[in-house]
């Protein structure tokens, strides 16, 4: 699979994915993706150190008004949010807990950075996403070069 594939799975939206695959942008896909994902704040931008202020919850919470779905009660988006714990993949994790039973996953893209860019999609597409290496980059080790799911 080519890194031209994933755009319609990770931008459900057919201008966005025209605009990202069709851009005169002198920048690679993988940046395209990342940057439009950023700018439209279908990327959930996160310090490799964490999250403030519950940015998971609010960030699950306006996927489902945007796509008019519910991944999870409020109940469970409120134990959610007071989960501590000491790396971000952790709190992933047990956010992947929570959305898998409605067939959806929080995802890693890879940055170059110091920051995570996640978004959810559904799993359905997980085995498809998995397998494209997205930065060719011989600094970054390779499982970083995924984009990733952590369960």
């Amino acid at each position: 699979m080519r890194e031209e594939d994933i755009v319609p799975i990770i931008f459900e939206d057919g201008q966005d994915v025209d605009l990202i695959l069709n851009s005169t942008a002198p920048q690679s896909v993988y940046s395209l993706i990342l940057d439009h994902g950023l700018a439209t704040k279908r990327f959930l931008y996160l310090d490799y150190k964490g999250e403030h202020d519950q940015e998971i919850v609010n960030y699950i919470m306006d996927y489902e008004l945007s796509h008019q779905i519910t991944l999870a009660t409020m109940e469970e988006l409120e134990e959610l949010g007071s989960i501590e714990y000491e790396y971000l993949p952790d709190k992933i994790t047990e956010t992947n807990k929570l959305l898998s039973p409605k067939d959806y996953g929080l995802f890693s893209y890879p940055t170059e950075g110091d920051f995570y860019a996640l978004f959810i999609t559904k799993l359905e597409n997980k085995d498809k996403l998995l397998q494209v290496e997205l930065l060719v980059d011989d600094w970054i080790p390779e499982r970083e070069r995924y984009i990733q799911y952590y369960s």
